[in-house]
Parts: structure tokens; C-alpha cells; sequence
């Protein structure tokens, strides 16, 4: 009799830890988002990979740079090719620096609360006269046991607009934000 009790408890300990292992994921959303609600830096940068996180957004930056840029390089003209070189060069530059400047505590906050990525201006800060802000709706997507894509959008934003938060696991129930995938570019 006992062996049963015992086979139970070790089957119960199992399915919970397993319970706990698959959930942890969005566990560690809800306690970023406590965290950016409660402007708790400290406890917000424990689950991010900041160096990540500016990497990827580079990334996403040089690639719309090029886009943007690629109209012009697709000239005949070797002035023309060369001063687009020189532009998407200097652009991605400065485009390196602005996201190491921007990629702070708070700039997270605000994309965990309000699915935005531009840091807050002086003007921006709520005041009792004006209405809330419009809810963000939260979907997930588990792209593996590994990675958790959660994509938040405003009701009155189009669904390509919304803003893509990726967090990977770190050992075996914490995980981290390591990318914030922005909204897809416009097609032209």
C-alpha cells in the first residue's frame, strides 16, 4: 500500500512541476508586466537581455535603412550609388547609437503596459482631464518549448501593426525578453 501512495505523490510532483515548467513562460510575462506597471526597474531588468534586445532591434533598423534607402542605390548613376551608400551608412551610424541611447528600463516598461515602443515624452504623461488609453490586446504564439512570441496591438490598430515581444527560456522555468520585433513595414 504504501508503494502506491508514494508512486502517486511522485506522479502528482511530476505533473505539477511539469504544469509549472510549460507555464513558467507566461508566468514571466505577467511578472514584467507587474514590474513596468509598477516602474520597477530593478526587477524588470532581471528578465531582460538588453544586449540582445539592442542587437535585434539594430538588426530590424539597418534592414528597414536599406529598404528605404534601396530605391536610390538602384540608380545608374555612380554619384547617385555612392551617395546612397554613404547615406545608408551614416544612417545606420546614427541609427546604432539612438537605439543604445533608447534601449532603457522605461522604453521596455512601455512596451510591456502599452505595446509601444517610443519612449515617453513630458507631454504624454496621463492627466485626469483626458480619457485612458485604449486597451492593448495580448496574443501568444509558442513558436517552441523554448520561445514565447507575445504580440500586443490596440484595438483601433490594424493587426499588422502590432508589436512582437520574444522571450526565450533561461534555464529551466525563467525566461527573458531578448527581442521586441517591430510592425511589419508597410508594402508598397
Amino acid at each position: 500500500m504504501p508503494t502506491k501512495v508514494v508512486a502517486a505523490f511522485v506522479a502528482a510532483l511530476v505533473l505539477a512541476l511539469g504544469a509549472y515548467w510549460y507555464a513558467s513562460p507566461y508566468l514571466a510575462l505577467r511578472t514584467l508586466q507587474a514590474a513596468a506597471k509598477a516602474r520597477d526597474a530593478d526587477r524588470l531588468n532581471a528578465h531582460v537581455d538588453y544586449p540582445r534586445l539592442r542587437e535585434s532591434l539594430k538588426g530590424q533598423f539597418s534592414a528597414k535603412l536599406a529598404r528605404e534607402m534601396g530605391g536610390d542605390a538602384g540608380s545608374h548613376d555612380a554619384l547617385g550609388q555612392l551617395g546612397a551608400a554613404l547615406g545608408t551608412t551614416l544612417g545606420m551610424a546614427l541609427g546604432d547609437r539612438l537605439i543604445d541611447a533608447l534601449v532603457q528600463p522605461e522604453m521596455v516598461m512601455r512596451a510591456l503596459t502599452e505595446a509601444e515602443l517610443r519612449p515617453r515624452m513630458g507631454h504624454d504623461k496621463p492627466s485626469e482631464g483626458r480619457p485612458a488609453e485604449p486597451a492593448v490586446t495580448w496574443t501568444s504564439e509558442r513558436v517552441n518549448l523554448n520561445t514565447l512570441v507575445v504580440y500586443g496591438h490596440r484595438q483601433a490598430d490594424a493587426p499588422e501593426d502590432r508589436l512582437g515581444l520574444v522571450f526565450e527560456r533561461s534555464g529551466f522555468a525563467d525566461w527573458k525578453l531578448t527581442e521586441i520585433r517591430l510592425p511589419a513595414p508597410e508594402t508598397r
